[in-house]
Order: C-alpha cells, then sequence, then structure tokens
C-alpha cells in the first residue's frame, strides 16, 4: 500500500507526483491515459488500473485534475469506497464547486483539503512555493507535512471548503484591480493629451503608494482597527469627486473610478467619514448576493 495516490497526471499532477517521489514517498499515479505515467512507474511508482484502484491504494489521495466539479464527478461513483479515506483536492474551481465537492465527500465519511498551487510545475518542491489549504485542522496536522513537501511555504488558510476559492478571488481582484486601474489610467491620460510613457514613467511611483496601501491594509483591516486616520474616508471622497471631474470632463469611460467614488461616498453615508479608508471593508462584507 502507498501513502499517496495522485490522480491526474497533466504537468501540475505529474510535477506533484514526481517530487513526492523524490522525497521518498510512496506513490500511486493513475491518469485517463496511462503513457503519461510511463515515467512515474519507471521512478518507483505504482499504476492503478482505475480510479477506484487509486483511491483503494493509499490513505490519502491528491487529486489535480480541471475543476472541483470535476473531481466530483469523478469521484461521486466511488462514494461508497470513500468511507476514512482523506481526498486532497487540488483542482480549481469556485467556491459553489468546493462547497458542493466537500458536501458529498462528507456524506461518504471522507476527510478532504481543499487546495490552491500558488506556483507553476516547476515550482513544485521549492520551499519558496505555496500551496494553501482549507479544511479540518486534524486532517491538515495529519497531512500538513505532506503538503510542505510540495511546496515548503503552504499554509493551512481555514476550515469551510469555500476558503481558498475565496482567498483566489480576494487576490486575484487585488492584482487585476491594479491592472484595471492602468487601463482606465491609460484611456484617461489618452483623452488628456498625455503620453503613454509619461504616463508609464509614473507607474513605479503607484507601485510605491501600493506597497504603502498594503501596509495600511494589513495594520488595520485584521484588527478592525480605523482610527487615528492620515487619510479619511471623506479625504478620499474629496479627491474621487476630482477625479471622476476629470474623467467626465475629458469624456472618458468611468466606470472603475464611478464605483471607488460611489461606494467611498456610502462609507460617507454609513458614519465612516473620519475613518481609514479600509473600513469599508466591512460595509462589503456585511453586503449579500453582491448587491
Amino acid at each position: 500500500m502507498s501513502k499517496v495516490s495522485v490522480i491526474g497526471l497533466g504537468k501540475m499532477g505529474a510535477a506533484l507526483a514526481e517530487t513526492l517521489l523524490k522525497n521518498g514517498v510512496p506513490v500511486t499515479v493513475w491518469n485517463r491515459t496511462s503513457d503519461k505515467a510511463s515515467y512515474l512507474v519507471e521512478a518507483g511508482a505504482n499504476l492503478a488500473e482505475s480510479v477506484e484502484d487509486a483511491v483503494a491504494a493509499s490513505p490519502a489521495t491528491i487529486v489535480c485534475i480541471k475543476t472541483h466539479e470535476t473531481t466530483h464527478e469523478v469521484l461521486s461513483p466511488l462514494s461508497s469506497k470513500l468511507e476514512g479515506k482523506t481526498i486532497i483536492d487540488l483542482s480549481t474551481g469556485g467556491a459553489r464547486e468546493a462547497t458542493d465537492l466537500v458536501n458529498m465527500l462528507m456524506e461518504s465519511g471522507a476527510h478532504w483539503l481543499i487546495g490552491m498551487i500558488n506556483a507553476y510545475p516547476t515550482g513544485i518542491g521549492r520551499e519558496d512555493t505555496a500551496i494553501l489549504c482549507a479544511g479540518p485542522s486534524k486532517v491538515w496536522e495529519d497531512y500538513g507535512n505532506i503538503i510542505k513537501k510540495l511546496g515548503g511555504a503552504s499554509e493551512h488558510v481555514g476550515t469551510e471548503a469555500a476558503a481558498v476559492p475565496g482567498l483566489f478571488a480576494a487576490m486575484f481582484t487585488a492584482r487585476q484591480g491594479f491592472m484595471f486601474g492602468l487601463i482606465y489610467g491609460g484611456a484617461v491620460c489618452k483623452r488628456a493629451g498625455i503620453s503613454m510613457e509619461a504616463f508609464a514613467k509614473q507607474v513605479p511611483v503607484t507601485l510605491n503608494m501600493a506597497g504603502n496601501y498594503a501596509d495600511l491594509f494589513m495594520r488595520t483591516v485584521p484588527t478592525q482597527d480605523y482610527e487615528n486616520s492620515e487619510a479619511t474616508v471623506s479625504v478620499y471622497l474629496s479627491a474621487l469627486n476630482d477625479v471622476m471631474d476629470t474623467f467626465e470632463s475629458t469624456r472618458t469611460t468611468d466606470a472603475f473610478p464611478r464605483l471607488m467614488r460611489d461606494l467611498t461616498q456610502r462609507g460617507i453615508d454609513e458614519g465612516l467619514s473620519g475613518k481609514e479608508l479600509t473600513s469599508l471593508v466591512e460595509i462589503l462584507a456585511n453586503d449579500h448576493g453582491g448587491n
């Protein structure tokens, strides 16, 4: 019997299996097309003939295929064979798909972790690679050491199925929010007669400010301490009104800055005038269904 089975041998799944083998972990592998397993078998992996055999071969199975929904489809026919097994799903997907998968696993008597790999396949096994996992604390205690062989910076980030998709959505929004800000900024500069070269030269300055914003966020939101602000919500509203005036006067599409201005105005209306801008997190967190 092996210690871990790996289902799905695309580039990422194969990297996971290979890294486990290099770390002396007995591994069983399965893939729809078995030829992808050849070099892993030569390296010492056992080849399962079916998904059922792969799950049966080890107390824990890492699944790395398309989505949580695909994992659900692959494993649900085996629900009677999952009791006592641990399923570590490193596929992708949204919060609803992750929750549906976990509900099925729990109904089958299986243990679970949902994980997100923050690396390319070439990063698997590195000390600075993080695989962020959510699931019961006891399951992380049992298998966190295995996950950390795959990424030394891996962490347990929550106990709810939606935790990892939620963290992915949060970080994606933050990163792409910066990019969309640049896109809208480029547009208003073009309309205002500013060259893209002049605008681009100011991006490093903005990146420095973004670092300050990150520090402010980390200092205030975890503790919910929004007092003693150097730039209050009302100060930001004044600046955003100036921004909106420029977008409107240059007839530049303004959906993104308008979203920021309207949320900041809402903060004022709800009594946050003298608080840090980061206090707007609390307003959005109390909304339901994106409304």
